[in-house]
């Protein structure tokens, strides 16, 4: 059987065995040696990659081809950091914001544990086939052990519990605490032996240093970790974003770094004790000021999170908007207060991280990509093409990227053997393109199918969004006046009515027209949803909407059709 890539069938449980699979005539892209290879032929089979090859390959007739001419071929991506106890949302974190007056911190982590099947489909949706939770609960082993098989997910990697000096205290009275305080060798054996049957992919340490506590004090207990892991047969990961402290992690043994250093910059002998102990360096660039652009309300309202970040959580970043300095929490105030300082001060360090990035890598590092997703202002999946965007920003290239987010990924875990590169033998996880990512970074949007262990997944269909989640996209898109976000969510033929049945818009063209000159001409326009019910596929809204210095109360009734906002009625 021969299709057409677009019109290739997508697949939505891995419950379907993956069909025997012939692509053929594609090129594929070298990440390791950041090269793109001649036209080839590729057979998969059990989900794996069988065979790679000049010639045409005959296979059964029963085989799915997929005709690639024209197409690019390269490995799925790989998140080496995230979490999945933590949204993104201004309510996931409440020892840096305590909003729990808004969202109880119980409901935030409901949320979270729901949340995590949509998250493993935006993942896959934008070109990411595995991800490392580097640090939560003892809950993250059912993600990986239960949820990641019953829905179509990408390859899940996770460890237990930070090993930690420092616990914060809003996190300490969990009855499932992501976060361990362990100030002994003894504590930290019975925190291993207690997570050790729960098979962890790798351990975390938390290497908190301060005045009061400094990272020379708890090097024993560190290096105690180390060896219990290694001993295990297990990779260390340790956050470590103190120069010193991060010198330490390495001698005490640690293998991976998950984030830059941040208070010096790295030099020659930096990167070849990185060499020498062949540890992994995880730049994690952008969730620091994430977490001042949340608290500022500004977020950047980049186009993948207006289209592929889970609504209900991006919605929060713009909560601010409704908030003066007299109903604030004191540590915005201070932000609030402090702007620019606190803008400069975050510049300043992404900067200095960029330049350590930029030698490490010069030198010969293996420097893996991560986000740090999950934190406040860093969303699941759709963060990740902005992380991209900041190495490069940096000053390394695509190809460079392009093996950060693949190749040496794979490596810095332990996981070469079957990830990381298009190869006979690994897993057929996947992405075929249309145009070429080794040209520029821009070309990892024009992803079409994501294969999953030899599953082909079309892109377009991967994201099966509720109504609610549609109706959130657009009041997203909205808030941030991006006009081709905020049209993507309705249907060509939309109609607008005033109640009853006075039509005020008539198709895509004339609500583009007006709403673009809105966007442009009215200033503080803003629009909050204070009550909201679902029936079916409408959602009903009560909507207090900002225009400039006039605001209005509005009742809007939306119906959504084959994903796509086909109807809208307003009561005012």
């Amino acid at each position: 059987m021969k299709y057409n890539i677009f019109l290739l069938a997508c697949i939505l449980t891995l419950t379907i065995q993956a069909q025997d699979l012939l692509i053929e005539n594609i090129a594929i892209v070298d990440v390791e040696k950041g090269e793109l290879t001649k036209p080839k032929n590729v057979f998969i089979q059990d989900g794996l990659i069988v065979k790679i090859s000049n010639r045409p390959i005959k296979v059964a007739t029963e085989t799915t081809v997929i005709e690639g001419i024209g197409k690019y071929l390269m490995p799925g991506m790989i998140d080496t950091h995230i979490h999945f106890f933590q949204t993104g949302s201004l309510y996931t974190r409440p020892d840096a914001i305590d909003m729990t007056d808004v969202r109880p911190y119980e409901e935030e982590l409901q949320f979270a544990e729901e949340m995590v099947p949509d998250s493993f489909k935006r993942y896959l949706r934008l070109g990411v086939t595995s991800i490392m939770d580097v640090g939560g609960p003892f809950s993250n082993f059912k993600v990986r052990d239960s949820v990641a098989e019953k829905h179509l997910s990408p390859n899940v990697y996770v460890t237990g519990p930070l090993f930690s000096p420092y616990q914060p205290e809003a996190l300490s009275k969990l009855d499932d605490v992501p976060i361990v305080k362990i100030t002994s060798e003894e504590e930290a054996t019975a925190l291993f032996n207690k997570m050790l049957p729960y098979k962890p992919d790798f351990i975390k340490i938390w290497y908190i240093a301060s005045a009061q506590e400094p990272a020379e004090k708890n090097y024993g207990v560190v290096a105690h970790i180390a060896k219990l892991a290694h001993e295990n047969g297990l990779k260390l990961a340790v956050h470590a974003t103190q120069k010193k402290t991060a010198e330490l992690a390495v001698k005490a043994g640690a293998d991976i770094l998950v984030h830059s250093i941040d208070d010096a910059p790295a030099d020659d002998a930096f990167a070849q004790m990185l060499i020498d102990n062949d540890v992994t360096y995880i730049p994690t660039l952008i969730v620091s000021k994430n977490y001042v652009k949340a608290f500022l309300g500004k977020p950047d309202n980049h186009e993948h999170d207006l289209y592929f970040a889970n609504p209900e959580t991006y919605k929060s970043m713009l909560y601010f908007q409704n908030y003066n300095k007299e109903n604030i929490t004191q540590n915005v105030k201070q932000i609030w207060d402090n702007e620019a300082r606190f803008q400069t001060y975050y510049d300043e360090k992404i900067d200095l991280m960029g330049t350590s990035l930029k030698l490490l890598n010069r030198k010969g590092v293996t420097i893996a990509a991560g986000t740090d997703a999950g934190n406040i202002g860093t969303m699941h999946a759709s963060s990740y093409l902005q992380e991209l965007e900041a190495m490069q920003k940096a000053g390394l290239t695509p190809p460079e990227i392009l093996k950060t987010a693949t190749y040496n990924a794979a490596k810095g875990f332990g996981l070469l053997e079957e990830l990381g590169t298009v190869s006979e033998g690994k897993k057929a996880d996947l992405l075929i393109l249309s145009a070429n990512p080794l040209a520029q970074l821009e070309n990892l949007k024009t992803i079409e199918t994501t294969l999953k262990e030899g599953v082909a997944l079309s892109v377009s269909e991967i994201i099966e969004e509720t109504p609610e989640q549609i109706v959130q996209r657009q009041v997203n898109a909205y808030n941030a006046r991006n006009i081709e976000a905020f049209m993507d969510t309705y249907a060509d033929d939309i109609k607008i009515y005033n109640f009853p049945d006075v039509l005020s818009m008539d198709g895509k063209e004339q609500m583009r027209q007006q709403f673009s000159a809105m966007f442009e001409s009215v200033p503080n326009l803003y629009c909050e949803i204070k009550n909201r019910i679902v029936l079916g596929n409408k959602v009903v809204d009560r909507e207090y909407v900002r225009f400039g210095e006039t605001y209005s109360s509005v009742i809007a009734i939306y119906e959504v059709t084959n994903g796509k906002i086909s109807k809208v009625t307003f009561l005012r």
